[in-house]
């Protein structure tokens, strides 16, 4: 478990039905990391047909605690809006995230947002580009009451430095930030020379005091479970010894 002024940090465990969540959550139990953060990542197909305990009890028993919920390409016309909701109300992080949004979702936001401040949920908006996220921020400040805000994923840029120059202006906005890292061979260290350079992000999210998700999460190569948990341990020392600094 990490949590230091205000930053959880988390890893992404990506499922596609009951069967593999609980096979997931078996090799998390066995690994014997209570109190984990986790960060659910479905698609809109297992969203729609699970229920909502079959996605929460297995984790929920195990003892580990969900900080959001993610969807990728949820279709604004459909009845999964509230569902989404309703799971993201039961979890300890009471947070959902919609992954590549398009126009139709920039225009459904507005109810959306009555949707989850009814159930008293956040709802984060994962733009892929510097463009989309400034689309994304001229609709939100439209919108008041700390129910929507922004995710954003490192992947989605070509640097840490481009991803900085995009972060930073609506930090106050972005309440979970993806990281990952990868070399010549695939997946790399968080905290080691590759594509990223995340000393300098994790340094920049701490001086800058974000609050909020810090999810450890690969999305362009398979990765393991104990090699999550490896890089889990090594970033919360790192930020750690970057509070103890400051």
């Amino acid at each position: 478990m990490m949590e230091t002024a205000g930053l959880i940090l988390s890893i992404a465990v990506r499922v596609k039905g009951e069967r593999e969540l609980e096979e997931v959550v078996e090799r998390l139990r066995d690994a014997g990391v209570e109190s984990l953060w986790i960060q659910l990542h479905v698609d809109a197909e297992t969203l729609q047909q699970a229920s909502l305990w079959d996605l929460l009890d297995p984790v929920h028993d195990a003892g580990m605690r969900i900080a959001s919920v993610r969807v990728v390409n949820v279709n604004p016309g459909t009845e999964l809006i509230e569902k989404l909701a309703v799971v993201a109300s039961e979890t300890a992080g009471r947070t959902a995230i919609i992954s590549s949004p398009g126009a139709q979702v920039l225009e459904a936001l507005g109810d959306w947002l009555q949707v989850f401040a009814t159930y008293r949920a956040r709802l984060l908006i994962e733009p892929r580009s510097a463009r989309e996220t400034r689309q994304l921020y001229k609709v939100l400040r439209e919108l008041i009451g700390g129910v929507l805000g922004i995710s954003q994923v490192q992947e989605n840029f070509p640097s840490t430095e481009h991803f900085l120059r995009v972060l930073t202006p609506y930090l106050q906005l972005t309440r979970n930030v993806q990281v990952s890292n990868y070399g010549e061979e695939g997946a790399a260290r968080i905290l080691t020379p590759g594509t990223y350079n995340n000393p300098l992000l994790l340094r920049t999210l701490v001086s800058r005091g974000y609050s909020g998700q810090l999810t450890i999460g690969y999305e362009r190569a398979p990765t393991s479970i104990p090699f999550l948990l490896e890089e889990h341990r090594a970033v919360g020392s790192f930020l750690k010894s970057l509070e103890e600094k400051i």
